[in-house]
């Protein structure tokens, strides 16, 4: 009975880091994807990361348990003939293991080439007309890009509340404002930036 249990889960576990993984090949490079506020089947970046680090430690769980569980029909995947020496299927599936171990960690055809890919798609995804001030500039506190731009903490968090954003303070992060306002960092910053270039001009 415990076999179905954990079989079972194994395999909704394994359907989660598929998706999960697909989904992480393709999104957006974090600064991207953070300063924009992206989004996948309505989950943000560090969700979908969540997702696919729990399913992979479940997944670890419950591999485990399962070779636990077939240990003496794995044993007999190893075994060659007559049990002495190892079994044509258990040197194929080291051999192609090793190779894509060594061909990933040299970054090499075809395993490069997949990377490759990935790594235009992530790059293709559009990208914000203002870009961050600094790298990680969603990660820093109002008052900070406040000062980066021009202008008071104060005069910022009367700005942002006159276009509908709160702000509960100065020392909250561009990030946890755009959430609670279902907004995004660059947003955010497109208003400040916009209101600072009015007052230089004056």
């Amino acid at each position: 009975m415990i076999r179905k249990y954990v079989s079972l889960s194994l395999l909704y576990a394994l359907i989660a880091m598929t998706i999960s993984g697909i989904v992480l090949y393709i999104m957006p490079h974090g600064r991207v994807a953070y300063w924009t506020g992206w989004k996948f089947l309505g989950l943000d970046k560090d969700q979908w990361d969540g997702f696919h680090t729990i399913y992979g430690f479940l997944t670890i769980f419950f591999g485990i348990w399962h070779v636990i569980l077939n240990w003496k029909n794995i044993v007999n995947y190893l075994k060659g003939r007559a049990g002495i020496i190892i079994s044509k299927e258990f040197f194929i599936t080291t051999i192609v293991a090793l190779t894509i171990t060594i061909g990933t960690i040299a970054n090499i055809p075809p395993f490069k080439t997949i990377m490759d890919i990935g790594e235009r798609i992530k790059n293709s995804w559009p990208k914000p007309e203002t870009m961050p001030p600094a790298p990680h500039a969603e990660l820093f506190p109002l008052k900070k890009v406040a000062q980066m731009i021009g202008l008071s903490p104060q005069k910022a968090i009367n700005v942002l509340e006159s276009k509908g954003i709160k702000v509960e303070s100065p020392d909250e992060i561009l990030k946890e404002i755009a959430a609670k306002n279902n907004t995004t960092p660059a947003k955010i910053y497109e208003i400040l930036s916009g209101i600072s270039q009015e007052y230089q001009r004056k």
